[in-house]
């Protein structure tokens, strides 16, 4: 059986909206990315999703009673279809990625895996694309620059912060991260793991400044939009349709590369980890992956 980072790949659809932070209204979707972050509150975090919200959309915008009381519709809306629609497929996704293992995948299947789930996220955004656009139709000119300038000034600071820590110290605070994930799912790493990931990591491309540009020029699209005079209803609904849902049209040919070539780097990780397993780690994996389909379970019963 082999490793695969079923946890991973899941945050990494729902939790796609971090790299999104450029539009910040539709924000508000990221709190169901909470369905996966902790097992232990995930209950109450997918099933208080209209509480939560505001502790969120505050940090962008101001909105006033009625944009409140629509944002909070929104939200518990979306989670009910979620629960209804997507969280089958997870399931099923899951389930199939068990299949998958058993079967010693090799990195073309794990690719093709990671990219299917992917388009759970794209899902979401498809479905709450059009309410939260009702909504962004009654911000006014000042709540519209407000949120442009909020977000402007978090991706510049996330530039700051990424810029005051040198490529070394980047390379090793990835390297612990990637070092204490793979311990989540196989518990104590041999000294050959840790090699693999080390070198995996030494390997890696980073993207952070792509990334930037890219957050840049999809709130340079956002910010030109707001200011549009002559759009009518249905113009404008197209437009932030397509900031909102496609994401990869802001995207330079480079950064889709690197993501390209990274994504089959890591495939390729898993597939080397997988022969170096020993009965003790395939039965831990065994038991993250029963927790992560409990979880689903949960929600779907509640």
């Amino acid at each position: 059986m082999m490793i695969f980072g079923n946890q991973s790949i899941i945050k990494r659809g729902l939790l796609m909206l971090n790299n999104l932070k450029n539009i910040k209204l539709s924000k508000i979707i990221f709190i169901t990315s909470l369905l996966f972050i902790a097992s232990c509150s995930t209950s109450f975090a997918y099933n208080n999703l209209g509480w939560l919200s505001s502790f969120w959309i505050d940090d962008y915008v101001d909105l006033n009673k009625s944009q409140s009381t629509q944002l909070k519709v929104i939200i518990n809306n979306t989670r009910d279809w979620h629960r209804e629609v997507e969280l089958p497929k997870y399931k099923a996704d899951l389930l199939d990625l068990r299949q998958l293992l058993d079967k010693e995948a090799d990195t073309a299947q794990l690719m093709a895996k990671i990219t299917q789930v992917k388009q759970h996220w794209r899902n979401l955004l498809l479905y709450a694309s059009d309410p939260l656009i009702e909504l962004a139709k009654t911000l006014t000119p000042s709540q519209r620059s407000e949120m442009v300038e909020n977000i402007r000034e978090q991706i510049n600071d996330e530039i700051k912060e990424h810029a005051s820590l040198t490529k070394e110290e980047h390379q090793q605070s990835r390297l612990d991260k990637q070092l204490d994930y793979y311990e989540q799912w196989l518990g104590k790493l041999t000294s050959e793991q840790r090699t693999l990931v080390s070198q995996a990591n030494s390997e890696y491309i980073s993207t952070s400044n792509l990334w930037y540009d890219y957050k840049l020029t999809r709130l340079g699209a956002l910010e030109a939009l707001f200011h549009q005079q002559t759009l009518d209803d249905a113009q404008f609904a197209q437009q932030l349709r397509t900031i909102i849902t496609e994401r990869e049209l802001f995207m330079s040919a480079e950064l889709i590369e690197r993501n390209e070539e990274n994504l089959r780097a890591y495939a390729q990780l898993l597939v080397k980890l997988n022969q170096t397993l020993s009965p003790k780690q395939v039965a831990h994996v065994d038991e993250e992956f029963a927790d992560l389909v409990g979880t689903v379970n949960e929600l779907l019963t509640e």
